[in-house]
């Protein structure tokens, strides 16, 4: 008989990207292999303690409270998953790494890469699992291209286009928020969604090595205070655009947008190769694009894929596990929280690292300061990513 483990869970920070912590956490027995994991839903800290109390209930939690410090010294609480913004990062991390507990934390850790690092080197000095949640890794349809890619089905890849495209900011009327100021947000669409993306093209083709060029603009240059007849002024980008080069030599651009009218979240590339090429968009998750140069001329032409269980992580998350009923972005938080349960068992390093995180805010600054000075940045070697 299988022995069962426990795992006593703390979700720190009760908003949108923390419900979705929550969802991962209670579904994580979905997959094969970790059905006897007994996760107990402990408590939802955040200052807004209704807000607490409210997604406490939801998700299933036994408590809310805003006492963060109660959490890191409790010895029973074995897990901390993190969802907070990114000004907050550097004050509230060191505490939650130091604790010893295992910790999940929402991209993108800082609002630069001169605080994602010191960071990563509480995360490496820990001796938990600590790891940074870049979801989008966990589509099936983005994970069946990464592993095309990396046994070589359309050969060397000598160029590509990634994008993330977003609408939340389209409408001057959406009002103001941390994400909108420098101060509180670091960057605009270029860190919020712009990291998703970044990220994407580091784990399906390669590192990025420099940013040759880049451009940040901000369309909607105000927005109204909630609450108030004031305005906030917006110092953040709502649009960036990078043309960047990869350790493998290839080149590409990524393109971000928060103002991008009907598209309400759409995270994609396609990639091109010496012998085919792929394509994926997060908004049609449940399948891919690959062609490949074999069969006969008169048959050549990208193939359409249903994302099913001979993909990466479909078959732990999809509600019914044929091929064609479909996972998406929920489904992906359910499958990053399984792999932190399964390393926290293994005791393995997660993929998506702090490191990951960190190398992904040097591109964002290299990007940044390659806007300001209109010269191409390099980026650095990575001393402890």
């Amino acid at each position: 008989m299988t022995s069962r483990h426990g795992i006593r869970v703390a979700l720190v920070g009760a908003g949108a990207a923390g419900q979705a912590h929550a969802f991962g956490w209670r579904n994580v027995s979905m997959a094969a292999g970790l059905d006897h994991v007994d996760v107990d839903l402990a408590v939802v800290i955040d200052p807004n303690i209704d807000l607490a109390h409210r997604t406490a209930s939801r998700y299933g939690y036994s408590t809310a409270s805003a006492d963060l410090q109660a959490v890191l010294d409790d010895p029973t609480i074995d897990a901390v998953s993190v969802a907070l913004p990114n000004s907050v990062h550097a004050e509230v991390l060191p505490g939650i790494l130091a604790s010893g507990k295992h910790v999940l934390t929402e991209k993108p850790i800082g609002r630069s890469a001169s605080e994602a690092a010191p960071l990563v080197e509480l995360a490496e000095q820990s001796d938990a699992v600590t790891g940074v949640g870049f979801s989008f890794r966990r589509l099936p349809g983005l994970a069946a291209v990464h592993d095309l890619i990396g046994d070589g089905a359309i050969g060397d890849v000598h160029s590509f286009t990634a994008w993330y495209n977003a609408d939340y900011g389209a409408s001057p009327d959406a009002p103001f928020s941390w994400r909108y100021a420098k101060a509180t947000a670091g960057a605009g669409a270029l860190i919020d969604i712009g990291t998703h993306a970044i990220d994407a093209v580091q784990h399906v083709i390669a590192p990025v090595r420099r940013v040759v060029s880049s451009t940040l603009q901000t369309v909607v240059t105000r927005r109204p205070i909630p609450g108030s007849a004031e305005f906030g002024v917006v110092d953040t980008d709502d649009i960036a655009l990078l043309t960047v080069e990869l350790e493998n030599g290839a080149i590409g651009q990524i393109h971000v947008s928060r103002v991008a009218a009907g598209i309400p979240n759409s995270l994609g590339f396609q990639i091109h190769g010496a012998d085919g090429h792929a394509r994926f968009d997060s908004i049609a998750a449940g399948e891919f694009h690959v062609h490949l140069n074999v069969g006969p001329a008169a048959l050549a032409g990208p193939r359409r894929v249903f994302a099913g269980p001979a993909h990466p992580y479909f078959s732990d998350v999809a509600a019914m596990p044929g091929g064609g009923v479909g996972t998406g972005y929920a489904e992906a938080f359910v499958a990053e929280v399984q792999h932190f349960v399964r390393c926290i068992l293994a005791r393995e390093p997660m993929d998506t690292s702090f490191g990951s995180a960190l190398r992904v805010m040097r591109v964002v600054d290299a990007a940044t300061e390659a806007a300001e000075t209109r010269v191409a940045v390099s980026i650095p070697e990575p001393a402890n990513a």
